[in-house]
């Protein structure tokens, strides 16, 4: 369980994560706009493109950042790269330790890294 203010830390760390994941998807649908009024795709390809950013990217971040406990959200961004240590300047050394931990079982889970090993003594 996290204090009040902790909460409010991590709430704060999903809104950045949230705004820069947008930000990106935004700035690839831009791109598609600029392609689109050089002549080099038609406003064909640029709907379509706005529909994908609408239906896919835009819905998923939105499910992501604004259901319920932010908690994954900011440890999965952490661990992609969305967040950095900057980030967590103003989190307690309690939250950065779990997010760190949290963000490590994405690795696991994916493969990165192998879990810790214990040594039986044998």
């Amino acid at each position: 369980m996290h204090t009040k203010s902790e909460s409010r830390h991590i709430r704060r760390l999903a809104d950045i994560a949230w705004e820069r994941q947008l930000r990106d998807a935004l700035n690839v649908v831009g791109g598609v706009i600029s392609e689109m009024a050089s002549g080099k795709l038609s406003p064909f390809d640029a709907n379509m493109a706005v529909h994908q950013f609408h239906n896919g990217i835009a819905r998923e971040l939105f499910f992501t950042y604004s259901r319920g406990n932010p908690w994954d959200a900011v440890c999965r961004a952490l661990y992609e790269g969305v967040l950095t240590e900057d980030d967590l300047v103003n989190v307690s050394d309690k939250v950065r330790t779990e997010m760190k931990q949290y963000a490590d079982c994405f690795q696991e889970y994916e493969g990165i890294r192998s879990p810790p090993t214990t040594d039986s003594g044998d």
